[in-house]
């Protein structure tokens, strides 16, 4: 590891430890208690933005997860979730499909999600794509809680201004949480969001997890990106 990147990973520590995120331990308005548990498997899924994934290949199997999935090497829970389209997809999708995943969990009415999902197009770049990383971006309704019903329309209109705004560099990986998939995300979110989790996707561990976000943490994560893509 170059001193640059060591330099580089305590400055972003540095800023990990001052950022700002919605729905903290003093917001009433957050809701991240646990649902009923229950797994799925998908056998579809869309690929619209992830043309090589083979859907009609068995799934490899997912390696055991860990208790959390909030602390660097922990295994990432394998989270099922819907995209735009009401497609069911889960992470172990893009697991050895992909070399590194970006995984954010959002909330429509975050002020903070909202600049890091403004920032997202200038970090998905094609290089980076081309060389394995793929953005999953899980909008979880509200801070208040989901709304399920709601989601799948909700969902397809932002992922259309957003694309409709950026362009292909906006055609990541958009998906939501039906209510019986809010256990899984307990293993993620701390505090509050947004919620960012760098994950190894050649054995789902995780990198680097933080909660947060400010637009100055951009060139740090592409260079984490940049760095991991180099490395695994």
């Amino acid at each position: 590891m170059t001193k640059n990147y060591l330099f580089t990973t305590l400055l972003f520590a540095l800023l990990l430890a001052i950022l700002p995120a919605c729905g903290d331990d003093n917001d009433p308005a957050t809701d991240n208690s646990p649902a009923s548990d229950e797994s799925a498997t998908a056998d579809d899924m869309l690929v619209d933005e992830t043309p090589d994934i083979d859907t009609a290949e068995p799934l490899p199997e997912y390696p055991t997860e860990t208790p959390t999935s909030n602390q660097v090497d922990d295994i990432a829970a394998n989270i099922t979730f819907f995209d735009h389209e009401d497609v069911m997809w889960t992470l172990g999708h893009f697991y050895k499909k992909k070399k590194l995943i970006w995984l954010i969990f959002s909330a429509y009415n975050c002020p903070y999600c909202n600049v890091e999902k403004a920032d997202l197009p200038d970090v998905y770049k094609k290089e980076y794509i081309d060389g394995g990383l793929e953005i999953i971006f899980i909008e979880n309704g509200l801070l208040s809680g989901p709304q399920p019903s709601k989601e799948p329309e909700k969902l397809k209109n932002m992922r259309d201004a957003m694309i409709d705004g950026y362009g292909d560099k906006a055609k990541f990986v958009y998906g939501y949480l039906e209510m019986d998939m809010q256990s899984t995300l307990a293993k993620y979110v701390m505090a509050g969001y947004p919620t960012n989790a760098l994950i190894d996707a050649t054995s789902m561990k995780i990198l680097n997890y933080f909660e947060g976000w400010d637009s100055s943490l951009a060139d740090n994560q592409e260079r984490a990106i940049q760095f991991w893509l180099d490395e695994l």
